[in-house]
């Protein structure tokens, strides 16, 4: 007695097909890989970024640390210089009207 047939199947593979199909799967493959590796290296890219973000960061929270201290040194010595000069200016006022009055 014969053995019985191979089953075959309902879509009609045959090795051609199958071959076909395993190099498309095989192109998909490599490019998938290329595309994680892609992946890998935007992920190093991008950490790299947060990092030189991170320290902008600090920087400028120093910076406006210094400004504001800066900025209200420099309002002080404006006062001080604006005070003298008014006290001065008084003083040689009131010596002029003495002056005057003798």
């Amino acid at each position: 007695m014969d053995p019985p047939p191979l089953p075959v199947s309902r879509i009609g593979w045959d090795d051609e097909k199958i071959m076909r199909t395993r190099r498309e799967l095989n192109t998909v493959k490599s490019i998938m890989k290329e595309n994680v590796q892609k992946i890998m290296e935007r992920q190093g890219k991008l950490d790299d970024l947060v990092e030189r973000a991170q320290r902008l960061e600090e920087a400028s929270d120093v910076y406006v640390k210094c400004a504001v201290k800066i900025k209200r040194e420099m309002s002080w010595k404006h006062r001080a210089i604006r005070y003298t000069i008014i006290g001065v200016s008084s003083l040689s006022a009131l010596a002029g009207l003495a002056y005057s009055f003798l």
